[in-house]
């Protein structure tokens, strides 16, 4: 058997840490949960723990991006070839709906205590921006996929297109997280696609 590498240890003991704290915060909530409450769950060291992550905040924001990344690899693997652009847009629609107003309020809470938090430390804006971007791409890129096909009207603005989506979809959920406000994702959906491609397709 070939040992394994420093570096392969390191990654291993990495994922360990946010699996942990996964299940943590989704149980007890962001605030609830404490890095103490982390070591204790992982069976590591205090030392380990802050050797992976500076803070909690550091550690949410690293498996928030985590579930980012993995996110938009299942929303890919969605896709067929026979898929227009617009049939990937309700697809990112449907699923990105339903993990916003279908999921416990719980989880919506603990992203709103998290962004609460993070909004008061400036060393973690680049790294939220980041995220943002890398999400906010993604979709962009389906739109521009779409004009280039000639399924959307060549005129749209991708990139602003993108923006107001965006922030449709998080008001959504912050109305769900803070009010509690019971919605049926898939007319939500519907009404969503169609005012938007109303004025898109080509």
């Amino acid at each position: 058997m070939t040992p394994r590498t420093t570096e392969e240890q390191w990654q291993e003991t990495h994922e360990k840490i946010l699996d942990s704290a996964e299940h943590l915060f989704a149980a007890k909530g962001y605030n609830g949960t404490s890095m103490n409450d982390i070591v204790d769950e992982s069976g590591l060291s205090k030392g380990a723990i802050y050797g992976h992550f500076t803070d909690k905040e550091r550690l949410f924001l690293s498996l928030w991006e985590r579930q980012t990344v993995i996110g938009i690899q299942q929303m890919k693997q969605m896709f067929s070839p026979e898929d227009s652009s617009v049939d990937k847009l309700l697809k990112v629609a449907e699923v990105t709906l339903a993990g916003s107003i279908d999921c416990p309020r719980e989880i919506g809470n603990m992203l709103l205590e998290f962004m609460v938090s993070s909004s008061r430390m400036e060393a973690l804006e680049p790294d939220l921006q980041k995220r943002y971007e890398t999400i906010h791409a993604f979709i962009a890129e389906l739109l521009e996929e779409g004009i280039s096909r000639g399924e959307l009207k060549a005129d749209i603005d991708s990139k602003n297109l993108t923006s107001i989506l965006f922030a449709t979809l998080d008001g959504l959920s912050l109305h769900y997280a803070t009010l509690g406000i019971k919605f049926d994702s898939k007319k939500l959906k519907s009404s969503l696609m169609n005012m938007v491609l109303s004025g898109i397709l080509a």
